[in-house]
């Protein structure tokens, strides 16, 4: 999470665990007699971009859809993944669901030998990933030979390379330092090596009010690609719970549209749920943020120059196969307008 909210969940750590990991959600009417609700556990962390979660909850969407659903609110997406990978569907208290951002989501899907898909796309966000880069770096070809900060295997990381391949260069064209994405705010403009960040906001917007006029923002990642917050499961699950996931994607499009609708409610959703107090990064991360809940073409598309470049950049363990990383059976069911040409049957 970004650091002004909560400095990527540090204090969200604590009140998270306070609450015991979970918010049950859903507190309708009873579910109609002779039908007894499905239990559904969902792994997510606490960030805006997942609003339509916080407005189905919020509003009783998903009762609507005869769905118990209990959310563990972790501080991580590795934490997500590493809870949702120790359990099974036989052993108590394991997830159902785990939403996670596009390269967790592959990497999971790697790591289970193909045993993870990939629902839908909850959310996307282009605006919201930047380059801030020196005053007198001004042009892509002003990075050549330079040294860029990025945090490694990040989407920071990938849009690095979409940029750079963008202006006919690639990560050789310049000095890929590791570096932990707050060591922006820390930048030493008269010593430091570094010519440019490229990083998730808010540490952009923090960089620019720290460092004025020295730092500017070269791009954002508009037009290159886009961070995502990917809903998925088990394969097993899908096949033992049939009609699950339809209910569920159905809830969450009334949760995303009335999201949408009522900025208000969502801001004070983190207040209250979440004990958020400056609440200015959450409301950057609504307006950037496009509520999708979908597999459109734009998404096929960043997923193409995702898995090339993670094949690039060494992370790719297996080669990318788009109809077993991707189930878009619940969508075709459910929400059959919001899938791409790719997966019409």
């Amino acid at each position: 999470m970004n650091p002004s909210w909560q400095l990527r969940l540090r204090r969200c750590r604590g009140y998270v665990l306070a609450a015991a990991l979970v918010v049950t959600l859903g507190h309708g009417a009873p579910a109609a007699a002779g039908r007894a609700d499905e239990k559904v556990l969902i792994l997510a962390q606490p960030l805006a971009r997942a609003d339509a979660v916080w407005m189905a909850q919020a509003k009783g969407f998903f009762k609507e859809e005869n769905l118990q659903v209990t959310v563990r609110w972790v501080s991580s997406g590795n934490d997500a993944l590493r809870t949702f990978q120790d359990g099974s569907e036989e052993k108590p208290g394991s997830a159902d669901f785990v939403i996670v951002n596009e390269l967790l989501a592959v990497h999971h899907w790697q790591a289970t030998d193909g045993g993870f898909a990939v629902i839908a796309a909850l959310a996307r966000d282009a605006e919201g990933y930047v380059a801030i880069a020196r005053s007198e770096v001004t042009t892509p070809e002003a990075l050549k030979g330079k040294a860029v900060g990025i945090e490694v295997g990040s989407t920071g990381a990938w849009f690095l390379g979409e940029y750079l391949r963008a202006h006919g260069m690639s990560e050789l064209d310049v000095a890929v330092k590791p570096v932990p994405p707050d060591s922006i705010l820390t930048w030493n403009l008269d010593g430091d090596y570094l010519a440019a960040f490229f990083l998730r906001e808010p540490f952009g917007a923090r960089a620019l009010t720290t460092h004025g006029s020295r730092v500017h923002r070269l791009a954002t990642a508009k037009g290159y690609m886009s961070g995502y917050m990917m809903i998925g499961t088990r394969k097993s699950y899908l096949r033992d719970h049939a009609g699950v996931a339809e209910r569920l994607l159905r809830a969450l499009e009334k949760g995303r549209r009335y999201a949408e609708e009522h900025k208000a409610e969502v801001i004070q959703f983190a207040r209250e749920m979440f004990s958020v107090e400056d609440v200015a990064p959450v409301e950057a991360d609504y307006t950037s943020n496009e509520r999708l809940l979908g597999l459109d073409q734009v998404t096929v598309g960043d997923f193409d120059k995702l898995t090339r470049w993670m094949k690039e950049a060494g992370l790719a363990a297996r080669p990318f196969d788009r109809d077993s990383f991707f189930d878009a059976d619940p969508l075709r069911r459910a929400l059959p307008e919001r899938l791409a040409p790719e997966f019409a049957r």
